[in-house]
């Protein structure tokens, strides 16, 4: 609505703009803010610096310490991708989410519902919301997130990896904007954990939009968002 806009431009406006200048000398400011709208555009992508930096017209450093930057304030999360004692060819490049979907959307321009929901950013809104929850559930019970993603070059992925409960376990999370999860989502997920065998994996979710838990298969269960949640307020 008319209110949220007001107060994401005043947000923006007063702390990205004037604050984080003041204090950082951030450079051109409407390079700056041309960074945050691409930035926005591509939450929950990988990070690839050298694109954003020719598509702005900055150095590879440039946003290198603006990334810094918004990490350090906490409007973005980096991802990192876990590659502990494998072997494998791993994929090493963070991943971008904003610690605040209403942002995203502010940059981005999406102002209403149907843009929302249907728009392209619909399914990667959908994972950031997902992701900075967990990242929230970490910062609030004062720990470090320990939380990645992985993906090895064989095409294995898998959205996003908790780290807790009592061994430390890693607890696998597809994420998926569906009101349906279907077979095909847990068998993707097991074929992952079955290949990964030289890691300690917990049961694993799927975090959707159903009403209500789903039993997929032996190790993996459908959870609508709330109560994928509230099960990893308890893991972590």
């Amino acid at each position: 609505g008319i209110e949220r806009d007001a107060w994401y431009a005043a947000y923006v406006q007063t702390y990205l703009e004037r604050d984080i200048s003041t204090v950082y000398n951030i450079g051109d400011l409407r390079d700056f803010m041309r960074f945050l709208r691409l930035l926005a555009g591509r939450c929950g992508q990988q990070l690839n610096l050298s694109a954003l930096a020719g598509d702005i017209g900055v150095s590879v450093n440039t946003i290198k310490r603006w990334i810094s930057i918004l990490d350090a304030g906490r409007i973005v999360f980096l991802l990192e991708p876990y590659f502990r004692n494998l072997g494998k060819r791993m994929v090493k490049s963070p991943k971008v989410y904003f610690t605040d979907c209403g942002l995203v959307c502010f940059l981005a321009g999406i102002s209403d519902r149907d843009h929302l929901l249907k728009g392209p950013l619909a399914g990667p809104l959908f994972e950031n919301y997902c992701i900075q929850e967990i990242f929230k559930i970490f910062v609030n019970k004062g720990k470090p997130p320990r939380c990645y993603y992985l993906r090895v070059h064989n095409g294995v992925e898998i959205d996003l990896l908790i780290e807790g409960g009592s061994a430390m376990e890693l607890h696998p999370v597809e994420i998926k904007m569906n009101t349906t999860p279907n077979a095909g989502m847990a068998a993707a997920l097991e074929k992952a954990m079955n290949e990964l065998r030289d890691i300690k994996f917990s049961k694993a979710s799927i975090a959707c939009l159903c009403e209500k838990p789903v039993p997929m298969r032996q190790s993996v269960t459908a959870l609508p968002v709330k109560s994928f949640l509230a099960e990893m307020r308890s893991f972590v």
